[in-house]
């Protein structure tokens, strides 16, 4: 960065204010950098939780990584965005035993790992305590790789994940209250989000923290403080994605933000977080608006994208990028650097 961006607050404040003109050269700068802080590699994730199939690339195998709710469809805060219909694409396994036969199929099917999700309770957790037994018992005995989907994290459940093992605990933080209420249906403070990484960081707990881009009804509220929060600690890797609207709930007919203003918040993590492997996660837009957000990140120096399009396997080629697939989960990126 140049000499007059001195402070993260700087910098976070110039990505997200700069005029679109002034994004492009801030945007060779941040990929320069991050090819120089990493390597030229960019990790392609495609781990078979949902039908992917390009020119490049193919994974259909439903037991290769697959997602799980311990709650089925069940949530008790109904967000605004989701509804509970993300729940609805996942292996429902409710109890612990339940858990534990669908580990046991995927290991046969020589699957390598598994995300661990569910509904949040009221507190905005996930009731992820019934189930630490089964979790340790999957890592010791069957050797999988194992992501958890937490929710708001309290010392009890950073103490019993810290016991398993497990390879990321990942969480959404938001830096924005009226978000927070208006979105999540939670009456809360967005510290509760900056206890969560510190609990995680306590018990020595991978975390991956999820930046959510225009989830304030497609428009950038909170993200900057979001990021700022996440720059305290020492995630293992940072994972933006992009609000989009999902049938059947109350923000089925929002339009997300533009791709050059997710673009924003990817660029201000990438300078914020220079030294921490950075991803554009699964969940964004479809069509054009994919397209042009996967060739965005690249030029900021995203060090990997799941589940990425044809035209942004093609301009990371045309980058001069060296492109590796794999079919895990996308917050493990990780373990390459």
């Amino acid at each position: 960065m140049t000499s007059t961006l001195k402070t993260i607050d700087d910098i976070i404040s110039r990505c997200f204010s700069a005029p679109l003109g002034e994004l492009e050269s801030l945007s060779e700068v941040a990929f320069d950098a991050s090819r120089r802080q990493f390597n030229n590699k960019i990790f392609f994730y495609a781990p078979g939780m949902v039908h992917y199939e390009t020119e490049f690339h193919r994974a259909a195998d439903k037991y290769r990584f697959p997602s799980i709710s311990i709650t089925g469809e069940g949530c008790a805060l109904n967000c605004e965005h989701c509804n509970g219909q993300l729940l609805t694409t996942m292996h429902a396994a409710t109890t612990p035993d339940a858990l534990w036969n669908f580990a046991l199929e995927i290991h046969r099917h020589e699957g390598t790992g598994c995300l661990i999700s569910g509904g949040s309770t009221p507190s905005g957790n996930t009731p992820l305590i019934p189930f630490i037994p089964i979790i340790k018992r999957m890592k010791e005995e069957l050797d999988l790789d194992i992501v958890v989907h937490t929710g708001l994290v309290l010392p009890e459940i950073a103490e019993a994940l810290g016991t398993c093992g497990i390879d990321g605990a990942m969480l959404d933080i938001i830096g924005s209250n009226s978000t927070l209420r208006e979105i999540y249906h939670l009456n809360l403070s967005i510290e509760v989000f900056d206890m969560s990484m510190q609990h995680l960081q306590d018990y020595n707990i991978p975390f991956i923290p999820h930046i959510i881009a225009g989830l304030h009804h497609g428009r950038l509220l909170g993200e900057d403080r979001a990021i700022k929060m996440i720059a305290k600690y020492n995630p293992h890797s940072v994972v933006v994605v992009a609000f989009m609207p999902l049938e059947n709930t109350p923000m089925s007919d929002v339009t997300p933000a533009s791709p050059s203003d997710i673009m924003r918040v990817i660029l201000a993590t990438r300078f914020a977080i220079p030294d921490r492997p950075l991803v554009l996660g699964c969940a964004r837009p479809l069509g054009e608006h994919r397209r042009e957000l996967d060739q965005l990140a690249i030029d900021v120096g995203v060090n990997g994208i799941a589940y990425p399009t044809e035209e942004g396997y093609q301009y990371a080629n045309d980058r001069g990028l060296s492109i590796q697939y794999t079919d895990q989960c996308c917050s493990l990126i990780y373990r390459e650097f």
